[in-house]
């Protein structure tokens, strides 16, 4: 059914544009559908747009009336995350969300300009030693856990060692800073649905 959608000239083959644009069209939907769903519960007052205080209301309403929660979570540090996202995805300044710029907010690996927000988060998540670099440990840390030694680890995680060597730290200083970490997630010549499609079209085309 699906490969039947893909084929657009319905000559019966899958080519690697046509996957392409099929996968880059079923990541929007993800997409849009994620908002939709995510909009009738946060517009409280159905006006068509979405304020930062409902916003907050919906997400942390139980946490503002009990700030000390049994189960140790930091909502507060979150909150604040969250308020900052929304800040940048709001780019008129009112604090009160469109369609779009909602969308941003939930999704702002999909907006140029929300990449400094997805790159802070990631290096706040991965940088544990707080010194605002992600060095080799942390790095590695962040896909994989050891419970052993070095020597323990498996050969896809020493290629990841090599890869943070070679390709991640770009000016050799040992950790990867804003510059290098966008390099890495947010990489500037690399079309994920392309290379998705790409490798697709290498794997199954059998008789090539």
């Amino acid at each position: 059914v699906i490969v039947d959608k893909i084929d657009t000239d319905k000559d019966g083959f899958v080519t690697e544009g046509e996957l392409k644009a099929w996968i880059k069209k079923a990541q929007k939907k993800y997409v849009y559908d994620s908002v939709e769903r995510q909009w009738q519960e946060f517009d409280t007052n159905q006006d068509g747009f979405i304020s930062w205080d409902e916003y907050r209301n919906v997400t942390y309403g139980t946490y503002l009336d009990d700030p000390d929660p049994d189960d140790g979570f930091n909502y507060k540090q979150m909150m604040v995350r969250d308020e900052r996202r929304f800040k940048m995805a709001d780019k008129d300044g009112d604090l009160t969300a469109t369609k779009e710029e909602f969308t941003a907010f939930l999704h702002p690996e999909e907006y140029d300009y929300m990449k400094d927000i997805v790159v802070q988060e990631t290096m706040e998540d991965i940088d544990k030693n707080g010194d605002g670099f992600i060095d080799l440990e942390e790095y590695i840390g962040d896909m994989y856990s050891h419970d052993g030694g070095a020597a323990d680890e498996p050969e896809w995680v020493k290629t990841e060692r090599e890869q943070f060597v070679e390709f991640r730290d770009k000016n050799r200083d040992g950790k990867m800073d804003q510059e290098e970490t966008k390099d890495w997630i947010l990489p500037s010549d690399y079309d994920h649905a392309e290379a998705e499609a790409r490798h697709l079209v290498y794997e199954s085309d059998q008789n090539k």
